[in-house]
């Protein structure tokens, strides 16, 4: 008796025009593993440059005036405003984490709208005015001031000669502090001014006979 083998069936071939299925490298659960890591590494990155620049950044909160503020003014909160500014090494200015504390306190220099609060410019209302400051009155006719003078402005005081001196015209530097009305109604006021206790003297018996004018200047210039 002969012992026939059957032959096993060759493997079927793919048809004619169809595409062999292609086995995707690093499925299944490792391939989802690569994914969560690259994930991670891209979110660790963006975190890491987040925090580099916050270091980079040096602004810090400061106090700045959101309203011109005259010298011995008692600060109050609506005087106020936080900002978040690059301050240059050497300048005065008052952080924001000191606002409850400077509210209440005395200017005892003016500061103008959007101006840095300097930290030297406070004080107690015994303070103001500063030593060898005096605060004075100063009565203007109209064409004696400039009409958009106002309190924190720095001024050039000046005293005219007497009728028939010799003399000439003098100028003092000054600080506005107030800046009222007449009473006369007559578009004249009352100024109430800050300067040296050397110049008040001079100043304020000039103006007792009208011989005083005032003229804005910039504050860092002369007189």
């Amino acid at each position: 008796m002969v012992d026939t083998k059957t032959a096993p069936a060759p493997a079927a071939s793919p048809r004619q025009g169809e595409t062999p299925p292609v086995r995707l490298l690093g499925s299944g659960p490792r391939r989802w593993r690569w994914l969560v890591l690259a994930l991670g590494m891209m979110t660790a990155g963006g975190l890491s440059g987040v925090l580099a620049l916050e270091q980079m950044d040096d602004r810090q909160g400061v106090l700045v005036a959101d309203t011109d503020l005259p010298a011995g003014h008692v600060v109050a909160a609506e005087d106020l405003r936080i900002e978040r500014i690059s301050v240059a090494d050497g300048v005065s200015f008052v952080g924001s984490e000191s606002l409850e504390s400077t509210v209440g306190q005395t200017l005892t220099v003016p500061v103008t709208e959007g101006g840095l609060l300097p930290e030297a410019a406070l004080g107690a209302e015994a303070a103001f005015p500063e030593r060898d400051r005096a605060v004075l009155g100063v009565a203007l006719r109209v064409g004696r001031f400039p009409a958009s003078i106002g309190p924190g402005a720095a001024v050039s005081v000046v005293v005219h000669p007497e009728e028939g001196a010799t003399g000439g015209v003098e100028a003092y530097r000054a600080l506005v502090r107030d800046v009222q009305p007449s009473a006369a109604e007559d578009g004249s006021v009352e100024l109430e001014l800050v300067a040296s206790s050397a110049d008040a003297a001079a100043i304020a018996s000039a103006a007792a006979v009208e011989r005083v004018s005032v003229v804005q200047v910039n504050p860092r210039g002369g007189a």
